[in-house]
């Protein structure tokens, strides 16, 4: 029995999200796999915590991710007393479960400057180390290496994540044989996903600072694309039917518009210029359970302030979790990874 820890170049990584597809794939080979999350601040309020415990983790069939107070520890080293309890709490866990994932902190902290913990909590649980990183053009073997170097041996293997479209040449057949070449196992480069990056209706709302305009529903749909309702040449199924699992961003001054999209089943309606819609538009929204969002701005404003919102995306949800471990088996060693965790 191992115990994986799962680090990351920076937030927003994937290390949530691989630790999440990880303890789906080891479900279902019938591995009981626990989770942890030693240095959040937040203990059992961290919303990945949570999300685990509640949504992952079912209590008849995995124990309990367990949350651990780190809220005097510093970034520039493992406290003493946090170290003796996660000992302590990993060696409960091992006894619980077929493997231990351990979600780890980021290689650099706040100041952007390299962070040993990862290292320090290796050594004290002896876990080996998968280090996640987000791809961007600018990455490099040479910058992989560096960022990986304070790990030293107890580094086991490197993911790339968000691989953007055609850059996949880039991440798999140079970046990974050059990390190769330098005696660092390449595990896979994932490519980027709108499902990942999909937000959900009630993000939306928050977001923009927007009104209901009734009684909302449906607030945990995943919206992936933005899609603005104008003059537009096409009859309505043509233009609002091409995807799914989107917004449609009109006028609340155009009902035509808004009954067009409403027959496209849109996630929700971002209804800008401040004025509400007709009554007939609501009675139709109301009956297909798709919520309206009022906001004060005009829509183009209103498109382009939501340039933002991707940063807000998160991995919790189940879908989407399941999602990244379908992506994980495509195009990463999904065995190599099982392997890691089980020891």
């Amino acid at each position: 029995m191992a115990v994986l820890q799962i680090t990351a170049d920076r937030p927003g990584s994937g290390k949530s999200s691989l630790a999440g597809a990880m303890l789906l794939h080891l479900a279902s080979v019938d591995k009981r796999a626990a989770y942890c999350k030693p240095l959040s601040k937040l203990g059992e309020n961290d919303l990945d915590v949570q999300f685990f415990s509640q949504t992952l983790m079912p209590e008849d069939s995995l124990p309990p991710a367990p949350s651990l107070d780190a809220s005097s520890q510093g970034a520039t080293g493992l406290d003493a007393a946090l170290s003796t309890q996660l000992q302590s709490q990993i060696s409960q866990l091992k006894g619980q479960a077929d493997a231990v994932l351990l979600e780890g902190p980021d290689l650099a902290g706040s100041d952007g400057l390299a962070s040993s913990l990862s290292f320090e909590i290796a050594t004290a649980t002896d876990s080996r180390i998968v280090a996640v990183f987000r791809f961007t053009k600018e990455l490099t073997a040479d910058s992989v290496a560096q960022a990986c170097g304070p790990l030293g041996d107890r580094l086991a293997g490197v993911l790339i994540n968000g691989v953007t479209a055609y850059r996949s040449q880039q991440a798999t057949q140079i970046l990974g044989t050059e990390l190769a070449g330098r005696d660092i196992n390449f595990l896979g480069a994932v490519p980027e996903d709108r499902t990942m990056l999909g937000v959900s209706v009630q993000q939306i709302a928050d977001y923009l600072g927007g009104r209901w305009v009734q009684d909302p529903e449906n607030l945990d749909a995943r919206v992936e694309r933005f899609l603005i309702g104008g003059n537009i040449m096409d009859s309505g199924p043509s233009y609002f039917g091409r995807y799914s699992n989107q917004a449609v961003i009109t006028r609340g001054a155009r009902p035509d518009i808004q009954m067009a999209s409403l027959t496209c089943d849109p996630c929700c309606l971002v209804l800008t210029g401040g004025e509400e819609p007709a009554e007939y538009v609501k009675a139709e929204a109301l009956q297909k359970g798709v919520p309206m969002i009022l906001v004060d701005t005009k829509t183009i404003e209103t498109a382009d302030s939501l340039g933002g919102l991707l940063d807000l995306a998160t991995s919790h949800s189940k879908q989407k979790i399941q999602r990244f471990l379908h992506l994980l088996e495509e195009h990463a060693d999904m065995d190599a990874l099982a392997s890691l965790a089980l020891g």
